[in-house]
């Protein structure tokens, strides 16, 4: 239990110095955040950015459709099945 939170806390630690290290150490002229803001804020990353969202929403709709395509069939399976077993019980003596 003990050893749980030692490990926990050296872990917490790590991580502390990895974003203080991202944020705060120039590699070059820049930190690594500034550099991962360079290279996203391009004319490139923008423009890649636009296209995985109009892919994300077509993707969304054609999922979306399929859905409420599975939906329908399943309650029409679903009728014709309490149809049948109506019938069935009409037909016991």
């Amino acid at each position: 239990m003990l050893g749980d939170f030692v490990k926990r806390v050296v872990n917490g630690l790590v991580l502390l110095l990895a974003a203080l290290t991202f944020f705060l150490v120039p590699i070059g002229r820049k930190t690594a955040a500034q550099h991962v803001v360079a290279i996203f804020s391009t004319r490139p990353a923008h423009e890649a950015a636009a296209d995985f969202a109009v892919a994300a929403r077509k993707a969304f709709q054609r999922a979306g459709t399929a859905v409420a395509e599975l939906r329908q069939s399943h309650a029409k399976a679903k009728r014709e099945e309490s149809e049948s077993e109506s019938e069935s019980d009409d037909d016991a003596p």
